[in-house]
């Protein structure tokens, strides 16, 4: 089980560079340690993650077992298959040094996008309006530069190489988010 502090410390540090100061990720464990911790945050966000799944019909109409199985798959999937593949980024970048910590931030920095999206979501879901609609993506926009903020502090790369990062993660995304609704629907 993880302690407190150090959720508190990771989501600080996230929550610090949220607001673009790079000294968050001094409160972010780069340790092999720290590194397998921050993947604690999939724990904490997985309940608001459902609940957005259902604000935005995510899990369809007839929820069976075997949508369920595929969502519950497909998040453990999204959770690390883009560590996986920033191993081969890291070590091509000549960032393997910088890649535990990294991850750990972009990991902690869930609870930071998570608690800014689920209300904007739940207001568009509650109150359908095209202002409202254009809010949420405005959010989505922001939260992609924070990512890669997040890489560019974190792996002290670029600003486009950080950009091709979050490109390279919203692909992943995008692949497991197809292939699960394929399965789910088939």
């Amino acid at each position: 089980m993880i302690r407190w502090n150090v959720v508190a410390a990771g989501v600080s540090g996230a929550w610090e560079l949220a607001r673009r100061r790079p000294q968050g990720l001094q409160r972010i464990d780069g340790s092999p340690a720290g590194y397998w911790h921050s993947f604690w945050a999939a724990v904490l966000v997985a309940p608001a993650f459902v609940a957005l799944q259902l604000l935005g019909g995510g899990f369809g109409e007839d929820f069976t077992f075997r949508i369920g199985l595929a969502h519950a798959i497909a998040y453990v999937i999204d959770w690390t298959a883009f560590p996986l593949v920033m191993i081969v980024v890291a070590d091509s970048l000549d960032r393997w040094p910088a890649y535990m910590r990294y991850i750990a931030a972009y990991n902690w920095s869930a609870v930071v996008q998570i608690a800014v999206l689920l209300p904007a979501a739940a207001a568009v879901t509650l109150m359908p309006h095209p202002v409202l609609l254009m809010l949420v993506q405005g959010i989505t926009v922001i939260l992609l530069v924070y990512r890669a903020y997040i890489a560019h502090v974190a792996l002290d790369v670029g600003l486009p190489t950080a950009a091709g990062i979050v490109l390279l993660d919203v692909l992943l995304s995008g692949l497991t988010n197809a292939v699960t609704d394929r399965v789910a629907g088939g």
